[in-house]
């Protein structure tokens, strides 16, 4: 299991580097998109969409987190096993909820959007250190397609997810 630090330090250096990626993308290149794919800048969007409720779960109360969405009642699974279910989950045809589907991006949103993204990662990242290892293990939210997971899970899922989308941008792109 990561420890609250090496996550700290993942999100932190994959999302600062998705931000740099996308930063450092022509306009054509940020605009470009094929068939049905998201643009780059799309997907910067799409992962603002998905971090800033991370934010705001972690800037809630302890016992406010347990009484909504509850307790864990079996341990946490390890990064590997969640990111193979996690892919399972999108093989099988998992798509976003609307909520996190983005609108179409401008060229001139994408500073907004990116400095946007770099505080709520540093501000995610600055609540995390609020909560306990154990609280990481035992408080849960729930994730649209893989249901409840701990704290611990679900910021794992977000380190990998940024990677992902990133990955996205890069294979559209034919980089």
């Amino acid at each position: 299991m990561m420890n609250k630090q090496t996550i700290i330090d993942l999100l932190t250096k994959n999302y600062f580097s998705f931000i740099n990626y996308i930063n450092d993308l022509t306009t054509q290149e940020l605009l470009f998109h094929e068939q049905q794919k998201w643009t780059a800048g799309q997907q910067l969007q799409h992962i603002v969409l998905c971090v800033k409720p991370l934010v705001q779960v972690f800037s809630m109360d302890k016992s406010m987190i347990a009484q909504n969405f509850g307790i864990a009642d079996k341990p946490g699974r390890s990064y590997d096993v969640l990111l193979s279910e996690y892919l399972e989950k999108l093989n099988e045809g998992g798509k976003a909820p609307d909520r996190f589907v983005p609108e179409n991006v401008l060229a001139e949103q994408r500073t907004v959007l990116s400095e946007y993204l770099g505080q709520l990662i540093n501000l995610l990242c600055s609540k995390i250190e609020n909560f306990s290892e154990e609280d990481l293990d035992q408080l849960c939210i729930p994730h649209p397609l893989l249901g409840k997971l701990t704290l611990r899970e679900m910021l794992c899922n977000a380190i990998y997810h940024v990677e992902h989308h990133g990955n996205q941008v890069k294979q559209n792109l034919d980089r």
